[in-house]
């Protein structure tokens, strides 16, 4: 037995992946006068640094048992390196459904896996923030909002800003979660 077709759609995925959210958003979000989520942790980042991680989560299409299409999630998040010390990086992709955490699994709270690796490897972390958060449909298929309900997650920002350095940029518009994490920084940037 091979596993020659699971690796093949893996590369699918990826290669759906890194075409974010498809030629249409991308030709919004630079009709706008906006990098991408990806020419922004290029810009940002030391040539050829970055690793991502959690770049296959997102919800895909199947036809006669064959991946069709993947939307991933409206975010990007990995490690880089900024003048050769390493950093943990989340991107916000506003050309995904405006960067709304609805539609593809592992967006609702989809930062976390990302603080929590800056806290066990006690590195700086940087948020690049364009996206509007949670969504209506989210909360129609879960059946119930998913704040409050215990969410642990602002205890892992809170132990992150005890240990690390962290920043937020806010690129563009940003509403719901994203408007909560430019606050919770030590530091904050916002164009225009």
């Amino acid at each position: 037995m091979t596993w020659e077709p699971e690796l093949e759609e893996l590369e699918r995925r990826r290669a759906f992946a890194l075409e974010m959210g498809g030629p249409e958003g991308v030709e919004r979000q630079r009709a706008r006068g906006k990098l991408t989520v990806r020419e922004r942790i290029d810009a940002f980042a030391d040539p050829g640094s970055f690793r991502e991680f959690r770049g296959l989560v997102g919800e895909a299409t199947y036809e006669d048992g064959k991946l069709a299409h993947f939307t991933p999630k409206p975010a990007v998040e990995g490690f880089v390196e900024v003048d050769g010390r390493k950093v943990v990086v989340t991107a916000g992709d506003f050309t995904v459904r405006g960067g709304s955490g609805g539609g593809a699994r592992g967006a609702m709270g989809q930062e976390l896996p990302a603080n929590r690796r800056a806290i066990e490897w006690r590195v700086p972390y940087v948020r690049l923030l364009d996206a509007a958060g949670g969504s209506v449909r989210s909360f129609e298929e879960l059946g119930r909002t998913y704040l409050p309900d215990g969410n642990d997650g602002a205890a892992y920002d809170v132990q992150l800003l005890r240990q690390s350095p962290v920043v937020s940029a806010v690129l563009g518009s940003v509403a719901g979660l994203p408007a909560v994490n430019a606050c919770l920084a030590h530091f904050n940037v916002m164009v225009r």
